[in-house]
């Protein structure tokens, strides 16, 4: 069953927080989601683009009041 982790990222600044995000999806398993919580729609932007180059899946991004939300579906890794 996949599981889901919320990284909240608010406040910390680039590329710390695309390291971050990077990191944890690192340690996450096939299918599981990653909710990511940034402030900085440039930050947002870089992160899709990421992850449109690996075999990772955005299955959303959300405006929230004091955020944008951005869920990650892990892929998997040859």
């Amino acid at each position: 069953m996949a599981s889901k982790i919320v990284l909240d990222l608010k406040g910390v600044f680039s590329p710390l927080n695309l390291l971050k995000c990077k990191s944890c999806l690192k340690s996450m398993g096939k299918g599981d989601i990653l909710e990511v919580m940034l402030e900085d729609s440039d930050v947002v932007k870089d992160l899709i683009m990421i992850v449109k180059r690996s075999p990772d899946e955005v299955i959303y991004r959300k405006q929230m009041k004091d955020c944008i939300c951005v869920g990650i579906k892990r892929g998997s890794r040859i």
